[in-house]
């Protein structure tokens, strides 16, 4: 309920955009895609925030508190269903000291600076865990991409949310109240220790060129055009080669179709030359 007062329901909640420190890499393997209009973007896990610890911050979050705010939250659920749960790349924040911004900017995302979507989102542990997906065609995205795929940059993230101070908290228990949870943004560093993407970068370029190798594959042979054709595989479904059979990967299973005659020796020479 709002005071008799009150205009905004949020004035009495602070906003937390955990301040970013620096964090670690803990490799895995991220998944390079293709658009439509030809731009890459690129899916990975991450951990986007960490329990039954201080943050950097001096912060120390509720699991069950957290977690009940998300799920409880209608337009938080309604966003993941239609794959819209945005997150910006940076917190929003003014260029010039004093400025304030609206709640509704701080409390609703830019789409036009949308870096990247948030799915499939859970606790493992003590960890909050989701996938990440780089937007193929905003400015931020198509930077946050480039700043990974060529520039083996590992991206970290922090939560922005409303929350309030617990006064008097006891020690190594939480103290912060979680009201509302917004995104969670990719930021330079986290507050939250290993708050990064699961990304092994050193292998990123021969991720990308493994799968255009692939797709090269299937459209230079006619067998291949069939097989995929027939089981209604799409170019971005290729994902690479392996073991001299190209790797497929279609919703939640993977698919190894062999290559056979004189495509299969053209791309072990390939392979061979690559170093691969």
């Amino acid at each position: 309920m709002m005071k008799s007062t009150q205009t905004n329901k949020y004035e009495t909640a602070c906003f937390v955009q955990e301040s970013p420190t620096s964090s670690e890499l803990r490799p895995n393997e991220a998944k390079i895609h293709k658009s439509k209009e030809g731009n890459l973007f690129v899916e990975f896990p991450a951990t986007v925030i960490t329990f039954e610890c201080y943050n950097r911050m001096n912060r120390r979050y509720d699991t069950q508190n957290f977690c009940s705010v998300i799920a409880n939250d209608e337009r938080i659920q309604t966003l993941k269903r239609q794959n819209k749960w945005r997150g910006e790349w940076n917190h929003p924040n003014p260029e010039i000291k004093g400025q304030m911004y609206s709640d509704i900017r701080m409390t609703i995302p830019e789409p036009t600076r949308t870096s990247h979507f948030i799915s499939n989102d859970h606790l493992v542990g003590n960890k909050y865990r989701a996938t990440i997906t780089t937007h193929p065609s905003t400015e931020c995205g198509k930077a946050l991409t480039s700043e990974i795929v060529d520039l083996n940059a590992v991206p970290s993230f922090s939560v922005r949310l409303l929350g309030r101070m617990i006064p008097n908290a006891m020690r190594n228990q939480p103290n912060m109240r979680v009201s509302k949870v917004i995104t969670f943004d990719e930021v330079d560093f986290p507050s939250h220790p290993n708050a990064d993407g699961d990304i092994d970068n050193m292998t990123m370029e021969s991720v990308v060129f493994l799968k255009e190798l692939a797709q090269y594959c299937c459209e230079q042979d006619e067998t291949m055009k069939v097989v995929c054709e027939s089981f209604g595989f799409t170019p971005n479904e290729i994902t690479g080669v392996h073991d001299g059979g190209i790797i497929v990967a279609q919703h939640d299973a993977k698919f190894h179709i062999p290559l056979k005659g004189d495509i299969r020796r053209e791309c072990l020479d390939i392979l061979k030359n690559r170093g691969i």
